[in-house]
């Protein structure tokens, strides 16, 4: 052991503050419900302790802890969809946890959000608390802070074992998880701003953008210490350019006439940058009979995983995205779907076999369940890239929603 840091460690431990002593944990995964999304964003956990003979690894999928995510794209690709669901997987396993929404944009009311949530009314009341109204970029730090507090005067509360080791064989402990969507971006001004409607000119949107970034700066800090998960929903728009010259976007994720609003701190500071494309349109009397379209998800910034990488989710128009149907997708793209019309089937099971309009109703057999199941983890598994060990495991599991229960330590 290193001298210094034997010492160091041991006069911090007598300080007061908590912040002189604190060190970085291994990281927390959530999964956002989509799980061809949460490997792409995901990797793989090394837990090393030789004097416990403890030599392990497992998937870390999805959401990291306490991260800030920006959910980019251009109007009506699914993007408050996509967050306000995730959130909902995200806190949906734990007692203490909550969504915080400002929905500056006032797009989305109580039906849709049960409706996407899958929460029912008592639940929607414990588990929301949503604004639409009176939104600044100085209340949304204020509130941010204030269950920052919260959380960490009273943290045995809220702390929950995860059940996982950390890399060095440590019990892993945090916060139960809380979502904060801010919907969106876009819309997010100074308080001075939004009383006295002076947003007209270069020096007031200057200044708005500073205190934007400004806030998203004070804030990192403090969701990862105490766990909050945010989304900020952001808008593509066409960035409309005079001369004989075509500038390139300032960022490397944008095309070609496309810029984001609020400046580079936000895309800077998030530790995740989700694009929402969509492609082609579904319509009720094809392939899955559901008015809706195909939406490519991107990473196209990432700090768990490689970026520039992308899946495609199937968007129902009424019910949000949908794991099962986003899955078949998945498999399809990745050659595990043979046959074709009415006589689809997944690798050799001839013996099961259906079409993309009933799809839902054979889940309901557990047998197909199972199968179905079975080649979507395999793939999965197949398509996490390990830099410290490439081999690959194999692996069974029983249904849709229970694979995060399968995903158990790997000794090796």
């Amino acid at each position: 052991m290193s001298l210094l840091s034997e010492e160091f460690r041991k006069i911090v431990m007598k300080d007061k503050d908590l912040r002189m002593s604190v060190e970085a944990k291994c990281d927390i995964g959530y999964s956002s419900g989509y799980l061809a999304f949460d490997f792409l964003n995901g990797y793989m956990i090394h837990v090393n302790n030789n004097e416990k003979n403890i030599h392990q690894k497992y998937y870390c999928i999805g959401f990291m802890d306490g991260s800030f995510n920006s959910i980019i794209g251009k109007t009506g690709c699914g993007k408050s969809t996509f967050a306000l669901q995730t959130a909902a997987n995200i806190v949906r396993p734990f007692q203490t946890s909550c969504i915080f929404e400002d929905s500056i944009e006032g797009g989305m009311n109580w039906t849709r959000r049960e409706v996407l949530s899958g929460f029912n009314e008592d639940e929607l009341k414990q588990r929301f608390i949503v604004r639409n109204t009176g939104v600044n970029a100085e209340n949304f730090y204020k509130r941010i802070k204030m269950i920052h507090d919260i959380k960490i005067r009273d943290k045995d509360k809220y702390m929950y074992d995860t059940g996982n080791l950390d890399n060095f064989g440590n019990p892993l402990w945090a916060f139960e998880p809380t979502v904060y969507i801010l919907d969106s971006v876009a819309m997010l001004y100074p308080e001075n701003m939004a009383e006295e409607d002076e947003l007209q000119g270069s020096m007031a949107v200057s200044g708005s953008v500073k205190v934007v970034s400004q806030m998203v700066s004070a804030i990192i800090p403090m969701l990862k210490a105490a766990n909050i998960i945010v989304f900020a929903i952001n808008h593509i728009k066409d960035d409309i350019q005079t001369g004989p010259f075509v500038k390139k976007p300032d960022v490397q994720y944008l095309k070609v006439g496309e810029r984001l609003p609020k400046g580079k701190a936000v895309t800077y500071l998030s530790n995740n940058i989700i694009r929402l494309d969509t492609g082609v349109k579904l319509k009720p009397e094809e392939k899955f009979h559901i008015s809706g379209s195909i939406v490519d998800v991107s990473t196209v910034k990432s700090r768990s995983s490689a970026a520039n990488k992308s899946v495609s989710l199937v968007f129902n128009q009424y019910t949000g995205f949908d794991p099962v149907l986003s899955m078949f997708v998945y498999l399809q793209n990745n050659g595990r779907v043979n046959g074709a019309g009415v006589g689809l089937y997944l690798d050799e099971y001839k013996d099961y076999k259906f079409s993309m309009g009933n799809l839902l109703q054979k889940m309901e057999n557990p047998e197909f369940a199972e199968i179905f199941n079975k080649v979507a983890f395999d793939q999965l598994s197949k398509s996490m890239v390990d830099p410290y060990d490439s081999s690959k495991k194999e692996f069974t599991r029983q249904s849709t929603n229970s694979i995060l229960n399968m995903m158990k330590p790997i000794n090796y």
